[in-house]
């Protein structure tokens, strides 16, 4: 329940230049001399087998003219070989700018499920994150460092398991009763209590089997926290995922997944594991009836209610003993009222209950207990490194970076991150103030928005200042038994997340969510950036051209500001409490613009499917709010700049050798190949159902096509695709 409450809350190195066979020319033979040097780069940034605490790591000095140009250089061979130029860029950019990508990083080829910037900023990232949990122990290390390590390394020794993983899990099992599947005939139902056994599990392992509890931010009054009771987290995350007609093929690979892990780490007979698995899968598809569509633009305030306990118990009693089920969760009696998340999943889980025979809500249970600790280690050593570093992830992301920022840290990074952190806010800061930019916003709420945008602040999650110590009390993790550090862990986390609701708030943890992708936390006015984003050469350099950061990581930074004024965002005020401070003309104007983005949106088609008409626009908002607050302040940069005596020199270091395109269309293609991508064609339909982004391609067509400044350095003719006559705007 509470990854999607959080979110609501809420370069790239070509791994193979393949140039076309026929192409001799001596500027395709320059462009593999540089394309050695990015493998040379890659090496040198995540693949040298150094322990990363030694002194002589190998570094790059960027500081000699030689470096500096041997850089630009790269960077210019790796923008141009993903482009398409033969493509028209005022009929499809993203052809224009990203044609070649599939080409060079193929989901497919490289047996991925997507490929794209954020992909490979992680692998670069695991890459290092490799060097630090194999190397041995250092003075560097903290105690807390160590007992990650071994966590990492109980997981590659998954194999070692094998003789007793059994039985391991069935003793999980035996904690809280017997599952069907294993007992047969003699199992017990009217033994079973279904409420009682999924509490009691929620209580020692947070399991949140079909109904979930909580403990986190109270989004109305920030600073206290409260429990939250209701939906349990879904694998396939969306309605649509389990009752669209086109997802059909997910639910099969879930159901297979199911029946494999009973096979494999319980050793049920394979035709009796089918015909469980496939009772699972039918009564999971039942529990997921009650999810609200997220397309629907309902807001926080709408799913989650404030009640008493017993008020909720009236509401499902006696199908759902919501008083027993918190009280046993919870461990103590919550007198305090509670937020009920999502009525209308309870209102279908009394149905569901009401028909579903006790043998598979048991085996459901039992299964959803043990389906985390089971886990098949990968053949090769390469995907037992992958998949353990994901799983020391899920675990302890906050450790990793941490970890990471300690061992790699770059000061001037985060002082220029934070410059153009201080330049967004003030472009923006000049928007709001603009009655011809922002006319249809009254006055007095755009004096709100900036008082707002004043108090948002920008943090890198560094975790510097973090008690890991503290986190770590009674923890004793070991290298050889992954099961019983996952265990320990778990165990460990669920009870300090009982602990927070006698605690002051403190800032969320979406921690894995949050090494990944910068985020704007609503609840607390903050936009939080990854680690990840801070790697050299992916996204900045000081030899790249400002055209090139501004593309990019501005770009990324302005979405996230953005995000604080969209059709969520805008209810949350300066404080990151949760109330609709605006007024009504300038709300209704507010939507009408917002139902342009659900039309042009909704009329765009990917891989033959239709994306949702979705009513919920944040996303998208945020796209072309971002795009267009990031070039303003790149325009203000420049024009600073141009206006200065003898600045020829600086602004020639605004364009990429190789490429003809001026500093703004450098921008421009800068943005798009954030967005470059490829998908495996299996989990294309995944995206449009559970993705509140729209696939890449439309990132760069919908927010391009909406901006004149565009059109206008590309000249484009009105009417064109990318120039079309009518276009959405709000900020």
């Amino acid at each position: 329940m509470l990854t999607m409450f959080c979110i609501i809350w809420g370069s790239v190195l070509s791994r193979a230049f393949k140039s076309n066979q026929e192409a001799t020319s001596p500027k395709m033979h320059a462009l593999r001399i540089i394309c050695q040097f990015l493998c040379t780069l890659s090496v040198l940034l995540g693949c040298s087998q150094a322990a990363p605490a030694d002194e002589e790591r190998l570094q790059l000095n960027e500081d000699t003219p030689y470096m500096r140009q041997l850089l630009r250089n790269a960077k210019a061979a790796e923008m141009q070989s993903f482009m398409n130029q033969r493509a028209d860029p005022c009929t499809d950019f993203y052809d224009f700018a990203c044609g070649n990508w599939s080409r060079i990083n193929s989901a497919i080829s490289l047996s991925e499920f997507t490929t794209g910037l954020f992909e490979t900023l992680t692998k670069a990232l695991n890459r290092k994150l490799a060097l630090i949990l194999t190397s041995p122990p250092n003075a560097n290390d903290t105690r807390e460092d160590v007992q990650v390590k071994h966590f990492y390394e109980s997981c590659t020794r998954l194999g070692e398991l094998k003789p007793t993983y059994a039985q391991k899990l069935k003793s999980l099992i035996a904690e809280f009763g017997s599952m069907p599947v294993l007992e047969g005939s003699s199992w017990q139902e009217d033994k079973f209590d279904w409420l009682e056994t999924t509490a009691r599990m929620d209580y020692r392992y947070g399991v949140g089997s079909i109904l979930s509890i909580e403990v986190t931010k109270d989004f109305a009054n920030n600073h206290l926290n409260r429990v939250y009771v209701g939906q349990q987290d879904f694998p396939l995350e969306s309605r649509a995922m389990y009752v669209d007609n086109r997802t059909q093929t997910y639910r099969r690979a879930l159901r297979d997944r199911m029946q494999s892990t009973m096979e494999r780490f319980l050793g049920v007979e394979k035709e009796l594991a089918k015909t469980t698995a496939q009772e699972l899968l039918d009564f999971e598809v039942s529990l997921a009836r009650g999810l609200a569509d997220e397309s629907d633009g309902v807001d926080i305030a709408s799913m989650a209610k404030l009640m008493t306990v017993a008020e909720m118990h009236s509401r499902y009693a006696p199908t759902l003993d919501i008083e027993r089920f918190v009280q046993i969760s919870m461990g103590e009696r919550i007198t305090d009222q509670v937020y009920e998340y999502n009525e209308d999943y309870q209102r279908n889980l009394v149905l569901v209950m009401q028909s579903t025979p006790k043998r598979v809500v048991a085996n459901y249970l039992f299964y959803s207990m043990i389906k985390d600790f089971a886990v098949t280690a990968p053949k090769t050593a390469e995907s037992k490194k992958e998949m353990c570093i994901g799983l020391t992830k899920k675990s302890f992301a906050k450790n990793l970076d941490n970890m990471i920022y300690r061992s790699y840290k770059n000061e001037k990074t985060a002082r220029e991150i934070e410059s153009m952190w201080n330049q967004l806010k003030s472009t923006f800061n000049e928007t709001l103030r603009s009655s011809q930019l922002l006319d249809w916003i009254d006055r007095p709420i755009r004096e709100k928005a900036i008082v707002k945008l004043e108090a948002m602040t920008l943090q890198v999650n560094s975790y510097a200042d973090y008690n890991f110590t503290k986190e770590f009390e009674g923890l004793n993790l070991q290298s050889a038994d992954y099961v019983e550090n996952l265990r320990q862990a778990t165990i460990l986390g669920v009870k300090q997340m009982r602990a927070e609701l006698h605690l002051p708030a403190k800032p969320l943890e979406a921690g894995e969510l949050l090494s990944y992708t910068p985020a704007n936390i609503l609840v607390e006015n903050a936009i939080k950036v990854p680690v990840a984003l801070l790697q050299p050469f992916y996204l900045w350099a000081n030899a790249y051209p400002s055209a090139v950061m501004f593309g990019s990581l501005a770009v990324l930074i302005g979405h996230e500001l953005i995000h604080g004024f969209d059709d969520s965002g805008r209810k949350f005020d300066a404080r990151g409490q949760f109330h609709d401070w605006w007024d009504e003309t300038s709300a209704n104007n507010f939507l009408e613009r917002q139902t342009c983005f659900t039309e042009q949106y909704g009329a765009f088609v990917y891989d033959g499917i239709p994306l949702k008409r979705s009513v919920s626009q944040s996303e998208n908002i945020a796209d072309n709010g971002g795009v267009r607050l990031a070039y303003t302040a790149y325009r203000k940069w420049y024009d600073a700049l141009e206006s200065r005596p003898n600045s020829g020199e600086e602004l020639l270091k605004e364009t990429l050798p190789t490429l003809d395109y001026n500093s703004k269309q450098l921008f421009f293609i800068s943005y798009a190949q954030v967005w470059c991508n490829d998908a495996h064609p299996q989990v294309k339909a995944i995206q449009v159902s559970t993705d509140q982004h729209v696939p890449g391609k439309f990132r760069v067509i919908g927010p391009l096509s909406n901006f004149d400044e565009f059109s206008k350095e590309f000249n484009c003719p009105i009417d064109s695709p990318m120039n079309p006559r009518q276009k959405c705007v709000l900020y």
